[in-house]
């Protein structure tokens, strides 16, 4: 309970900083207090400086940021300056898409990185096919994100596979060489020397002894996955959190970005305290 309470805190506070270093960037950047309104020639001086007070006051780090968390603990995430509606509707028309693309994605990328894993472990003397899966994961890990995004967004590809793309890289490295260290253990060569079948001991024997660690990943890589599917989304023009959060960067509606980025911040942190959690150790960096 110790531990859990103490991991709650962290999350806390690391959510806060991160919703507060949002609004520092929105507030101070150029053109932070303009409104898409003063656009319009028919306004007159005094309502354009009225905009602008109102706007100021909205975006205020201090008053503001506090009547935010107020409202935040009664449920009320508050009112979208861009698009002029309450936040909890944009977030419960985009974030169901955002859900489903990451879970196809997380589970397919596990798919094909055991998939990809399992025989280099198992022929762990065959250097042509871990030299093979080594180039194949290499060159994927050398393509950012959004070169990724980019040429499956040419040839109309859909936003899964980018992710797919950017995360199989990374759940093969960290399991093979987990796989690799269970498979060269003394008991897999006892229990094959009982005549007990391969399959049999990859799930009774293999992947127990691993659990910890790929735990330890499926945490890890749900942290990637949220990291990447926000500029992914961004660059395909995906409806998604990710391009409502890219939006609403460029329009700083410092309401919205706050929400976004306080959401985004508090699944990253609660998967690296699950990771933690179960590995007893700070959540180790698998890129």
């Amino acid at each position: 309970m110790k531990t859990l309470g103490i991991q709650l805190v962290r999350m806390a506070i690391l959510v806060l900083l991160a919703a507060l270093g949002s609004a520092i960037l929105v507030r101070y950047s150029p053109g932070a207090l303009v409104d898409e309104r003063e656009l319009d020639q028919r306004m007159s001086t005094e309502t354009l400086a009225a905009l602008r007070n109102q706007r100021a006051i909205d975006n205020g780090l201090g008053s503001g940021l506090f009547r935010y968390l107020q409202k935040a603990i009664d449920g009320d995430l508050g009112k979208s300056q861009s698009y002029n509606v309450p936040i909890t509707k944009l977030l419960r028309e985009n974030a169901p898409a955002t859900l489903r693309r990451v879970g196809i994605g997380l589970g397919s990328a596990w798919l094909f990185g055991l998939s990809l894993a399992i025989p280099v472990a198992y022929f762990r003397s065959a250097w042509m096919l871990d030299a093979g899966t080594a180039l194949l994961t290499s060159t994927l890990l050398s393509l950012p994100a959004g070169v990724l995004a980019y040429l499956c967004l040419t040839i109309g590809a859909p936003v899964e596979i980018v992710l797919l793309l950017v995360l199989t890289p990374r759940v093969f490295r960290f399991s093979r060489n987990v796989l690799v260290q269970a498979y060269g253990s003394t008991h897999i060569d006892m229990a094959r020397a009982r005549g007990i079948d391969e399959l049999r001991i990859l799930f009774a024997h293999v992947f127990p002894s691993a659990a910890p660690q790929l735990l330890a990943l499926a945490a890890t890589s749900l942290s990637m996955a949220v990291g990447a599917i926000i500029p992914i989304e961004a660059i395909c023009d995906a409806a998604g959190l990710g391009r409502l959060a890219w939006q609403a960067a460029i329009a700083r509606d410092l309401p919205l970005l706050l929400n976004l980025t306080m959401l985004i911040a508090l699944a990253t942190t609660a998967a690296m305290a699950f990771t933690e959690v179960v590995t007893g150790h700070p959540a180790e960096n698998t890129r």
